[in-house]
C-alpha cells in the first residue's frame, strides 16, 4: 500500500536539503519565466485564467507550468507546484489582530484600488487564528490512471516567500510580509498580495511511492475562495508530474547530511505544529545561520532588517546619511525603541549531557518602536571585546548615537560569533521575587525572529529585505550590527548550559523572571514594561524532575501546536 508522509510547515524546515533542492530544480534556472508563463493541463479541474483576465481586477491563479518535476530520494517522492495566486488592478491586504492571547483572532481583508480602500471581515468559520484561511488549500496526488495516493487540507496563507511579478504596474518591490503565523503573544501580523504581484501557493509534501508519473491538483476551498473573490470556475490547477531520481542530480550523502542536522543553538527549536519556534528558525535559517557546529560559513550572516515609512509605502528607503553621526546622549523619544520582555513560554526539563537537571524554556523580547534597535560594535584593538554604539534613527535616517554597553567575542563549539552583552538576564526567582538561580545565556546575537505586533508605529513588515547589513562576526571581525526592528521579537530557546540548573533548587512553585535592558544602557522610551514572570511549580527526583506551567492570561502556552480560535 502507498503510504503518505506529509510534511508540516514545521517539520519542513527540518529538510532544508531537500527543500532547497525544489526551490532550485522545480522551477530551474529559467523556471520563474516559465512558472509565469505556461498553460495549465487540460485536465485541470479548473483551468488557470489566462493574460486576458488581467484587465479584471481581483485575484486569480497565475499560469503555472504544464509539467513540473519532483524527486524521488529513500523511497519518498517529494513534490511542489508551481501554482500563484496573482493580484491584477489591486491590491490584497490581509490583518490578523486579536486583544491578548486568549482573544480570538480578527482577520479582515482590505482591497486598495486606485487609492481607495474597502474593507471586510473573514467569516470566523474559515479563520485559523494567525495561520491564515482555515482549510483553505487543498493538495491532491494521483497516478495518470486516477488512483489517489495522497491528499491533505490545509490552511492557506497569502504570505509565501516566493514572490513573482505578473504585470508591469504597480510596486517595483513586494511590501507584505512572507509568512504566516507568531508566537503566543503575538497580537497583530499582515499579508497580502500586492497589485502586480504573485504569491506561489504551499503545496509542498512528500509521499511514499516508486511511481514516476503523477499528476497533482492544487485547490482553494470554496468558503475561502468566496471571501477572497476567485470566480466558480478559476478555483483549482491541475499539473502533470515527472519524477527523477534525486541522487542523479544532486549529492545525496550531503542531502542527507543537511537532513540530518540540527537547528543551532540558542535559537529556537523545532516541534512539529509549533508556528512560533517554526518561524523563528525559519527566519534564522534565511539569515545564513542555520548550521549547527560553529562554521564560519553558517556564522557570519545578513541580518534581516530594512526601515519603511509610516504608510509602508516606500519599496527600499535610502538610509543612513552622509557626513558624521553626531553623539546624542539624550535622544528624543521619537527616535528610540520601546523594549518589552514576553513572559516564557514551552518550558520543560531535561537532563543535560553532564547528568545536570535543567529547566528549559523559550524567552522573547521584543520592540514595540517607533524606531528600530539598532547596536553597533566597534573593535577595541585587537583584543576579543568591541564597544557597542546604539544608532538612533527618524525617518530612516540616523540622527545620533551613543556608547551602550560591550560585545564580546564567543569561542565555544556552537557559538564562534560575536555577542551583544547589555540585552537581558534570566532567572529563577522565588514567588517573592528572591533570586534562585540565574540562566547560563548571558549575551545575545539580535536578530527579528518573531513578529509580535505590526501595528505598532514604525512597524517593519518585510525584515528580511535588507536595508542594513548586519552580521554576528567571525573571529576577525572589526564592527559588527545588530538590529531588532519596530514590531518584532527575538526568540532563544534556552537548554543545556543555557537552562536553569536545578541541583540545588527544592521543589515548589517559582518564577521565571525575564528582564530586558537589565542594566539601562540601552536608551527606550520606557522601562515599565521590561520585566515579565511566568509561574512554574517544580516536582520529581534528580535525573526526573518534572514541571507543571499553570496558563498565562487563560492560555496554556505548554502544548504542542497553537489551538484554533
Amino acid at each position: 500500500m502507498t503510504a503518505l508522509r506529509l510534511t508540516r510547515p514545521a517539520s519542513r524546515l527540518l529538510t532544508m536539503g531537500v527543500a532547497a533542492v525544489l526551490a532550485i530544480g522545480l522551477l530551474g534556472e529559467g523556471g520563474a519565466t516559465d512558472a509565469a508563463s505556461a498553460a495549465t493541463t487540460p485536465e485541470s479541474a479548473a483551468a488557470a485564467v489566462g493574460p486576458a483576465a488581467a484587465k479584471k481586477p481581483g485575484l486569480r491563479f497565475a499560469p503555472a507550468s504544464r509539467t513540473v518535476q519532483a524527486y524521488a530520494y529513500d523511497d519518498y517522492v517529494y513534490l511542489d507546484s508551481a501554482v500563484w495566486l496573482a493580484a491584477y488592478g489591486e491590491t490584497h491586504e490581509f490583518w490578523a489582530k486579536r486583544s491578548k492571547p486568549s482573544s480570538p483572532v480578527s482577520l479582515t481583508r482590505t482591497v486598495i484600488r486606485d487609492g481607495e480602500r474597502t474593507t471586510t471581515k473573514a467569516p470566523r468559520a474559515i479563520v485559523d487564528g494567525l495561520n491564515g484561511f482555515k482549510n483553505g488549500l487543498t493538495v491532491r496526488v494521483r497516478t495518470p490512471k486516477g488512483k489517489v495516493l495522497a491528499k491533505e487540507t490545509r490552511s492557506l496563507c497569502l504570505g509565501g516567500s516566493d514572490r513573482q511579478r505578473v504585470e508591469p504596474t504597480g510596486r517595483t518591490e513586494p511590501v507584505y510580509p512572507t509568512f504566516c503565523g507568531g508566537s503566543w503573544f503575538t497580537d497583530a501580523t499582515v499579508t497580502g498580495v500586492e497589485q502586480g504581484w504573485a504569491t506561489k501557493l504551499d503545496a509542498f509534501f512528500e509521499v511514499e511511492t516508486k511511481q514516476k508519473n503523477l499528476v497533482m491538483t492544487v485547490s482553494i476551498s470554496d468558503p475561502v475562495a468566496d471571501f477572497l473573490g476567485l470566480p466558480a470556475k478559476g478555483r483549482a490547477v491541475t499539473q502533470r508530474v515527472q519524477v527523477v531520481d534525486e541522487c542523479e542530480v544532486w549529492d545525496c550523502g550531503e542531502v542527507a547530511e543537511q537532513l540530518m542536522g540540527a537547528p543551532a543553538e540558542g535559537f529556537s527549536s523545532l516541534q512539529d505544529g509549533d508556528a512560533a519556534t517554526a518561524r523563528a528558525e525559519s527566519l534564522r535559517a534565511q539569515s545564513g545561520h542555520a548550521g549547527h557546529g560553529g562554521s564560519t560559513a553558517s556564522e557570519h550572516r545578513t541580518n534581516l532588517f530594512t526601515l519603511g515609512d509610516a504608510e509602508h509605502g516606500a519599496d527600499h528607503p535610502a538610509l543612513g546619511q552622509s557626513g558624521s553621526t553626531p553623539s546624542n546622549r539624550t535622544p528624543d523619544k521619537d527616535t528610540l525603541p520601546d523594549l518589552i520582555s514576553a513572559p516564557a513560554w514551552q518550558i520543560g526539563t531535561e537532563v543535560d549531557e553532564s547528568g545536570i537537571d535543567r529547566l528549559t524554556f523559550n524567552a522573547n523580547e521584543w520592540n514595540a518602536g517607533p524606531a528600530p534597535l539598532v547596536v553597533e560594535g566597534y573593535r577595541r584593538g585587537s583584543g576579543e571585546l568591541m564597544d557597542a554604539y546604539q544608532f538612533f534613527y527618524r525617518d530612516g535616517k540616523e540622527v545620533g548615537s551613543t556608547k551602550t554597553g560591550t560585545m564580546e567575542y564567543h569561542q565555544a563549539p556552537e557559538h564562534n560569533h560575536w555577542h551583544f552583552l547589555d540585552f537581558a538576564s534570566y532567572e529563577l526567582v522565588t514567588t517573592k521575587g528572591k533570586p534562585v538561580t540565574p540562566s547560563g545565556k548571558q549575551s545575545w546575537c539580535l536578530a527579528p525572529t518573531d513578529p509580535v505586533d505590526l501595528s505598532v508605529p514604525g512597524a517593519v513588515w518585510r525584515p528580511e529585505a535588507t536595508g542594513l547589513d548586519s552580521t554576528c562576526g567571525d573571529q576577525s571581525a572589526l564592527w559588527l550590527r545588530e538590529v531588532l526592528p519596530a514590531g518584532w521579537g527575538d526568540t532563544y530557546n534556552q537548554t543545556q548550559t543555557q537552562a536553569f540548573d536545578l541541583t540545588k533548587v527544592k521543589n515548589g512553585t517559582y518564577q521565571i523572571k525575564i528582564t530586558v535592558n537589565p542594566n539601562g544602557a540601552l536608551h527606550e522610551r520606557t522601562t515599565s514594561n521590561n520585566v515579565s514572570y511566568r509561574t512554574v511549580v517544580l516536582g520529581g527526583k534528580p535525573g526526573k524532575r518534572t514541571v507543571k506551567v499553570p496558563p498565562y492570561e487563560g492560555v496554556n502556552t505548554e502544548v504542542v501546536a497553537t489551538p484554533e480560535r
